[in-house]
Formats: C-alpha cells, structure tokens, sequence
C-alpha cells in the first residue's frame, strides 16, 4: 500500500485510474477502520509498522491523491469524486473525524477548563488518532472532494460538517492539518450562498465570535462588499 501511494502521489497515474479501482480503496479502507485499535495513539508518521494502521492511512491518502487529480473533463459516468462521493465517503468520513477526540489545541482548553471545574475529572471515550497525520489525512480527502462540487459542498451541509470542519482549522500534533482545514472551509463556501447563510446564522455580524470559533482562536470575518465568508486569526 506505501509503495502504490508513492507511485500515485508522483502524479504517474493520470487519467489511468478506473472508478472501480477507487471505490475498491474505499472498501479498504472501511474495512481497516473497523480492524484498527482507536484506543491507542498512534506517536509516528506512516509507514507506522502496524499493518491494519498502515492500510488504514494509506488508503487515505491514495483517496487524496485520487480526488485531487479526477478531471473535471471526463464524462460524468467517468468521474472518481462523483463515484466515491455516490458510495458514501463524506458521510464515513465526516463520522470518523466526528468520533475523534479535538484536534491537541482545542483538547488543552477543555482539559484546562474541565481541570479548573472538577480536578477528578476523568479522561473521555473519543476516539484517538492511531498515527500522526490522520485527521489532516481525513480533512484533506474531504477538502480534494468538495473543490469545485456544490453537490458535495450541500451534502456536507446537510451531514452538519461546516462547524466540524471549522473545528478542524487549528495548529495540531498534526503537521499542515490547519492549512488543509482553512483550504476545505474556503472549497465548501466558494460560491455556496447555503453554506455562507449557515456559518452567517452563528450569529455573526461582522467579526463576531461564537464560542466554538473562540476557542479555535480564530474568528469568522463577513466582507461588507462581497458577503464573502473568511477565517482569519483573532
């Protein structure tokens, strides 16, 4: 699985992938998510030296590599995104992303916070990450899914994603998770009034932060002239 990452990622395979080739590697990696132990933290990069954690991001990034280069000129029978997004791959991995514990930096302000309420407080359930670069692996499909597509800008939507992601738009253990989170935000709001009229109706005016944007240290800017929505640093 590293070894056709590799070849995938160099750009070898262009034009050459089939639609069944892609939703086979969707198959792998569902089936790994269910073998995989997301009670232990994962403290290296992949090639981990766990076999099931191995095929698990692998899979994720040969999805990356795949939804980054589907051609927008092929006909529409033809194109990856359309089928893996068809075969469910937002919803399974906007649940994944869900189940996981916060990003590290959003976990240290509700551990700090939870400290100062109840000193007994005992550790939480969430799933943890089983090598690091998983949640920026799984924000990054879900971003090359959505660039371009208002059909998966909706559907992200209606899987109540935006905040999830918007969460996702911090400095974490994860390298570059925070610049693959702002980059999905921008792809789900691009010419989506839906999308923007969402993020909107968290009662922002302006510049105004809700307690989840807070949190992230970021806020939420709504340009006066264009109604374009943007994350900026608080």
């Amino acid at each position: 699985m590293g070894l056709l990452s590799d070849i995938l990622s160099e750009h070898f395979y262009r034009g050459s992938i089939s639609s069944d080739f892609a939703l086979s590697i969707l198959r792998v990696l569902k089936e790994a998510s269910r073998v995989v132990d997301f009670t232990s933290r994962g403290t290296s990069p992949l090639p981990t030296g766990s076999p099931a954690v191995d095929v698990l991001g692998y899979s994720l990034t040969i999805l990356r590599d795949i939804c980054a280069s589907d051609d927008f000129s092929s006909p529409a029978s033809e194109r990856l995104v359309d089928s893996l997004v068809s075969s469910g791959i937002c919803p399974f991995l906007l649940d994944v992303l869900r189940d996981l514990e916060p990003p590290s930096t959003i976990r240290k302000i509700l551990f700090q916070r939870a400290m100062k309420e109840s000193p007994s407080i005992s550790s939480n359930s969430s799933k943890v990450c089983p090598y690091k670069g998983f949640r920026r692996d799984i924000v990054a499909v879900i971003g090359n899914c959505t660039c371009g597509r208002k059909h998966v800008q909706d559907e992200i939507r209606h899987q109540n994603g935006i905040l999830l992601l918007l969460q996702q738009c911090v400095i974490d253990e994860d390298q570059y998770l925070r610049e693959w989170g702002m980059l999905t935000v921008s792809y789900l709001l691009e010419g989506n009034m839906e999308n923007q009229q969402q993020v909107t109706e968290l009662e922002l005016q302006g510049s105004v932060d809700t307690p989840e944007i807070a949190n992230l240290g970021l806020k939420v800017d709504v340009d006066k002239k264009t109604g374009r929505v943007k994350l900026v640093n608080a």
